[in-house]
């Protein structure tokens, strides 16, 4: 509206959009005041008719209750139809992360095997391709270290440096040995 006014003012001269302003600024008002009254219509309709519509209750369930629940099956609905997405995994075992997200995390780990430590912008993004909080993405990650990626590690060692680090057991140098027997030697 101030850009309407200051161009009107350039090219008539200043003061020249007052009365236009303010006719303008009612106007606005009252189709506002219309909208505003027409909504809180439509919403007090809305409201009485769920309150006739819905069923006398005499087990203690309130109608706000019932509300809430008819609304949660909408959505529930809506979201099967996929109309609307949610925002996060509508079902979740009682233990444990979803399938979904633990397999996208476990790519992740192995996708970085030589250095599986997210950052603070990689953890909010697995988090939003997962439905987990930053919270959970960082506990999945210290667990997975411990209990799959550390075990893999020490396997790899064990196979690469295993046959070489028996050679070099000073328990083994101690040991001598003849032809019929081997005597150690015991420190």
């Amino acid at each position: 509206m101030e850009e309407v006014v200051s161009s009107f003012e350039m090219i008539a001269g200043l003061g020249a959009a007052k009365c236009y302003t303010a006719l303008a600024l009612q106007a606005m008002s009252r189709h506002f005041c219309s909208l505003k009254d027409a909504i809180l219509s439509q919403i007090n309709a809305e409201k009485r008719k769920l309150f006739q519509d819905l069923p006398k209750i005499s087990s203690g369930l309130s109608q706000l209750s019932l509300f809430d629940r008819d609304i949660r099956h909408s959505r529930m609905s809506l979201q099967q139809l996929g109309v609307i997405q949610s925002q996060r995994q509508v079902w979740r075992p009682i233990r444990g992360l979803p399938e979904t997200s633990v397999a996208i995390l476990r790519s992740w780990l192995f996708e970085h095997f030589l250095h599986p430590y997210p950052n603070d912008s990689e953890k909010l993004m697995l988090a939003s391709q997962t439905g987990l909080t930053k919270n959970q993405v960082s506990n999945w990650f210290i667990n997975a270290r411990v209990r799959l990626w550390k075990p893999m590690i020490e396997e790899m060692y064990k196979e690469e440096f295993g046959e070489s680090s028996e050679d070099s057991n000073p328990a083994a140098n101690n040991c001598l040995t003849r032809e019929d027997t081997t005597d150690c030697v015991e420190d």
